[in-house]
């Protein structure tokens, strides 16, 4: 169920301030004049067209007089300095002459009626459309309202629009599961047949191990680690390498088969429970695989580290021998310069 609030669906406000009566419930001089033309304006038919017309406007569909709050038609009719009250209001609202004013303000504002079998056929291809790609109703909703504003349709009950949206949406899913099911050959089949027929299936690799996360390996149980990480690997050998899922509903049936326990799970048709399991050894061998790697990225950074101090601790540790022969070196250098600067005074000496 989606809450309307979640949804750009047009609503009245339960709390209208001056500004957002003045801006969007005013009759505009154009309002007033397509109102007198079909309504004298001392008539409860023009306060009553001019208030539909406002309401229309505002929301994209008509409703009834109970569903305006008093401050809009007290608005409205002191715009127009009417004296018609709300009894004869409530009059104008179940005669003919609204059924008709109807009809005038759809074809002024240029908007096409909603009909419950044409209209709504063209609503269920556009949330279908989006359901495709979507996941979150509120989503699928403000898509199929983007397309009857366009099309310039009234707008239906929010209701009737989120059971459509609703029902497109199971319908996507279903070719989804449909779909990643068709991938299975006998092979494949009878393993994750295996891996349902208890919570810990066959040799302690059943549902339950597959949905938990697994431990990050260790000394102590990378031995356990390896041999998950092998059944993950034969798992996922017998699936296609592209399972055909949008991002938004690959990540939605892994969050799905994330929250079912072994007893919800078998409860589901077998077509979803299939796909969930399906999406799940995907995720969990892929996860698996992260977790490996960012282990043996660990591991080279600590053996960097330690590597390093170890560098160190040597240079620290010959420092001295170090300083020491560099000493050395510098005083026979000495040495043998000065011997031979000694040798060239000699030379350059007559006799």
């Amino acid at each position: 169920m989606a809450a309307i609030y979640q949804t750009a669906y047009p609503r009245i406000k339960s709390d209208i301030t001056e500004d957002e009566l003045g801006d969007v419930y005013t009759p505009t001089p154009e309002d007033q004049k397509f109102a007198l033309r079909h309504c004298k304006r001392t008539s409860a038919s023009f306060l009553g067209l001019l208030i539909q017309l406002k309401i229309t406007q505002r929301l994209g569909r008509f409703v009834n007089l109970g569903e305006i709050p008093k401050v809009i038609i007290t608005h409205i009719k002191n715009q127009c300095r009417s004296r018609v009250t709300l009894k004869d209001l409530q009059t104008y609202y179940t005669s003919g002459a609204k059924d008709r004013h109807v009809k005038l303000i759809r074809r002024h504002l240029n908007i096409k009626a909603y009909d419950a079998a044409k209209t709504s056929e063209l609503a269920q291809i556009w949330a279908l459309e989006a359901a495709t790609t979507k996941e979150a109703l509120p989503d699928i909703i403000n898509v199929t309202l983007e397309y009857l504003v366009k099309e310039r349709y009234e707008l239906p009950a929010f209701s009737v629009l989120e059971r459509i949206c609703q029902a497109a949406r199971a319908e996507v899913n279903t070719r989804y599961y449909d779909q990643l099911c068709g991938f299975l050959e006998s092979e494949s089949r009878q393993c994750i047949n295996d891996i349902l027929r208890s919570s810990t299936g066959l040799n302690g690799f059943g549902w339950s191990t597959l949905k938990n996360e697994p431990k990050r390996p260790t000394p102590r149980n990378i031995h356990a680690y390896i041999q998950y990480l092998e059944w993950l690997t034969s798992l996922q050998t017998l699936l296609p390498t592209d399972l055909g899922l949008p991002p938004v509903k690959h990540q939605q049936f892994i969050n799905e088969a994330k929250a079912l326990d072994y007893a919800e799970l078998m409860k589901l048709k077998l077509n979803k429970r299939l796909a969930l399991v399906i999406v799940l050894i995907r995720h969990q061998y892929a996860q698996t695989l992260d977790n490996a790697a960012d282990i043996f990225i660990k591991m080279l950074l600590k053996m960097d580290r330690s590597a390093q101090k170890l560098l160190e601790k040597y240079l620290a540790d010959h420092q001295k021998q170090t300083d020491h022969l560099i000493s050395v070196l510098s005083g026979t250098v000495k040495v043998y310069l000065d011997k031979r600067r000694y040798q060239c005074r000699k030379v350059a000496e007559p006799e």
